[in-house]
């Protein structure tokens, strides 16, 4: 636009400069009225022909630059379509980038795409040190900005901090534009001010702002699809390495047979097994890889030294995103830039750890982090194993997997409870055998809302046991914060039903209480209709939902909404509760159940657990190891 200005005030210049000489000229009085006459004919033609003169002159001199933006015109069509029938997230993500360094091909610019609670650099153009920029951005910074905003600047709008900001600014990066999902911000493009300019003209802006609409909602679809597919390759990793570490007994092979198979999962660049030595004091590596171009006397530490060895003293796993920010670091290569170390526990003690190292900055994401936990469990039974069976005699072996098996199985089993204001929670697991096929877990949706979950996997003992570790591994690897309880439902059929063997089943039941509605939403798949004991004296029994889950794919569940007052109590159990019996092979059944409840009813669940677990022992005289017992009682208080 200014190059046209500047053309267009020449041309005038030189157009009406020689009209009013030539008028001069003509006129024989060379007086000042000849001055006035020539000035006044000029403005005169000016007022006439100016707009055919501009639109004349400026056809000729935008016809460039309109061609041009009809290229770009095209280039943002075209992407909406590549889009729209893309099925994949990488490709779609592909698309994205390759179609805007068509749009900007010398603006610097770079995207970043949503994973869990932040937003990770994902891809980089005409930066000239693209490392310097974060390489995430909290969600946090955008929760302010009002949904279906499309354009944002990094300083006015964005309360970044000023070491993120002046990465940006250095990069040449100014402008924010959006890219929304159906609820969120999916993805967003930093870029130059350039940006602004081009997507702001006409014929841009409305195939621009198209973009953007599409764009977000595509990326999240697909990304649902992708995430779905990880979840299930995660699982099925987990039955091969289960099955191994069960059916193997030298530590050596397995611990490599898991190194190999997290590589599989996780693209990490280095990794190493530590173990704890007896004395305590220090730790050694048995498996590794990655580290061929080293002293692997490094690799030997004191508890206390490295990460490793602070993990040994908190039992807590630590990531680190970047190692040069942590003083706690060993470093054993010089191209790790970031590290998870995890606490190798059995029976709440630490056996030794597993480390991961990467080139890339915060590398390890929470999906990540919650595989690796499951893998360091396998990790633990591993050990625990091989150590039993160098000091047991042989037919020992499968009764101390079997106590391995359940000491690692109670682990998983949530031992605090999340708190919820009003809301009092207990639950209790008493296998039949050594190990327990039944199985409960406790997830936080936010301050008022608990989500709450019971199973019972079909069979006894060790394979049951292995298919509830399945069970709670698929169903903690799932989101449940926005998903309804049919929802998590539903997924957790589809992913058992491809990974399980054909005729096991689970029963299952999913609710989840809200505190601030008073109300529990449920979806009951196949399992003993939880029994919800109203304050008034009704009962009410949870049974809407659909069939067993892992037994028939392509299933559809429905879920209930019922109200939950204070002083209402919620009691979920499995059918060993029920099915206990008594000398004469009476069963325990639901009406005992409801009696012990009612008869307890203004204690604290701790004290109704315990009283409905004394009539049991009393009614089946102490014999309560026919089947695996499992229960949940909540109370409004």
């Amino acid at each position: 636009m200014n190059i046209i200005f500047t053309l267009k005030v020449i041309i005038g210049f030189i157009v009406y400069g020689l009209l009013y000489l030539g008028l001069f000229a003509l006129l024989d009085d060379k007086t000042e009225n000849a001055h006035h006459i020539a000035f006044t004919v000029v403005i005169i033609l000016n007022l006439i022909f100016d707009r055919v003169l501009r639109s004349y002159y400026s056809h000729y001199l935008q016809a460039p630059f309109k061609f041009y933006r009809l290229e770009q015109k095209k280039i943002l069509g075209g992407l909406v379509q590549k889009l729209v029938g893309s099925i994949r997230y990488h490709e779609a993500e592909k698309l994205l980038f390759q179609g805007f360094e068509k749009l900007l091909p010398k603006t610097p610019h770079a995207f970043y795409l949503w994973d869990n609670d932040r937003y990770y650099l994902s891809h980089t153009v005409n930066i000239d040190a693209p490392k310097t920029l974060p390489v995430t951005i909290g969600s946090s910074y955008f929760e302010n900005i009002k949904f279906g905003t499309g354009h944002l600047t990094i300083e006015k709008d964005l309360q970044l901090p000023q070491q993120k900001v002046n990465a940006l600014k250095k990069a040449g990066l100014s402008e924010v534009y959006l890219f929304p999902g159906h609820s969120q911000i999916f993805a967003f493009l930093l870029a130059g001010s350039e940006a602004t300019k081009l997507f702001n003209r006409e014929p841009i802006r409305k195939p621009f702002q198209r973009v953007q609409k599409k764009t977000g909602l595509i990326l999240e679809n697909t990304g649902l699809f992708f995430d779905l597919e990880r979840r299930n390759l995660h699982i099925k990793k987990l039955i091969e390495v289960s099955q191994q570490v069960l059916s193997s007994l030298n530590m050596q092979s397995i611990l490599d047979y898991i190194l190999d198979a997290l590589a599989t999962l996780i693209s990490y660049d280095a990794s190493v097994i530590f173990l704890l030595d007896k004395d305590g004091e220090s730790l050694h590596s048995t498996n590794s890889r990655g580290y061929e171009n080293i002293d692997h006397n490094i690799l030997n530490l004191k508890v206390g030294q490295g990460s490793a060895g602070f993990v040994v003293q908190t039992k807590k796993v630590d990531v680190i995103n970047n190692v040069a920010n942590a003083s706690h670091y060993c470093a054993a290569r010089q191209e790790t830039v970031s590290q998870i170390a995890l606490p190798i526990l059995y029976d709440d003690v630490v056996l030794g750890v597993i480390t991961l190292e990467s080139n890339k900055e915060e590398f390890f994401k929470k999906n990540e982090i919650e595989l690796l936990k499951m893998f360091a469990n396998l990790v633990a039974v591993a050990i625990h194993n091989a150590r039993q069976v160098e000091i047991r005699l042989a037919k020992q072996a499968y009764e101390h997997e079997l106590i391995n098996a359940a000491t690692v199985q109670k682990g998983l089993l949530i031992r605090r409870i999340p708190l919820i204001e009003n809301l009092s929670v207990t639950a209790e697991n008493t296998p039949s055998k050594i190990v327990s096929g039944d199985l409960y877990d406790f997830r936080k949706i936010n301050d008022h809302a608990l989500g709450v979950a019971i199973g019972d996997v079909s069979g006894k003992g060790a394979p049951a046991a292995l298919m509830m570790t399945l069970v709670l591994a698929g169903f903690r690897s799932q989101d449940k914060t926005d998903s309804t309880s049919c929802d998590v439902v539903n997924r957790m059929n589809d992913l058992l039903t491809q990974t399980t063997i054909e005729g096991k089943y689970t029963t299952f039941f999913y609710g989840v209480i809200r505190m601030d509605t008073h109300k529990i939403i449920y979806t009951n798949a196949g399992h003993n209709p939880p029994i919800l004991l109203k304050k008034n004296g009704e009962v009410k029994y949870l049974a809407t939902g659909g069939m067993v889950i892992g037994f028939m794919e392509a299933q559809q569940y429905k879920q209930e909404e019922v109200s939950f007052e204070p002083g209402d109590i919620f009691i979920a159990f499995t059918d060993g509760v029920t099915e206990t019996m008594d000398l004469e092979e009476n069963e325990f059944g639901e009406d005992r159940i409801i009696e012990s409840v009612r008869a307890n009813k203004d204690k604290s669940v701790y004290e109704i657990k315990e009283e409905l677990y004394k009539s049991l022992k009393t009614f089946s005289h102490d014999q309560l190891n026919a089947d695996d017992l499992t229960l949940v009682i909540a109370k409004h208080e």
